[in-house]
């Protein structure tokens, strides 16, 4: 069995780019939102020219997680940059262009999150 199969979630998110916005999760048994992000998509979906991981957050704001049973809000990995399937840094070539990737903030605004394990 998968992670996802046994760890359920009011909303279970697998692309962060998706605008996410006035949203409640109450009194789940794990997660009230749970960001699952893989580095690429699996499945009929597959490709390694998507990558989820290193996407941009879209618009989040004024979301409420409470009362679920162990996090309210959950994020495995999410690590948005200018350049999402390029390494976060390459130091071995300085004239590679990809060698310099920075980071793009992901900004969670107005988020409620109480009672949770």
């Amino acid at each position: 069995m998968l992670q996802t199969d046994i760890s359920v979630a009011s909303f279970w998110i697998t692309n962060p780019t998706n605008d996410f916005y006035g949203n409640r999760a109450a009194g789940g048994d794990f997660y009230g939102i749970w960001y699952e992000i893989k580095p690429n998509p699996d499945g009929p979906s597959a490709t390694m020219d998507v990558c989820p991981m290193g996407n941009p957050l879209g618009y989040v704001a004024n979301n409420v997680a409470h009362s679920n049973i162990r996090f309210g809000l959950r994020i495995f990995i999410l690590a948005p940059r200018q350049y999402p399937c390029a390494p976060l840094r390459n130091d071995s070539d300085p004239n590679d262009p990809w060698s310099y990737n920075p980071s793009i903030p992901a900004v969670y605004s107005n988020f409620i999150i109480y009672k949770n394990m």
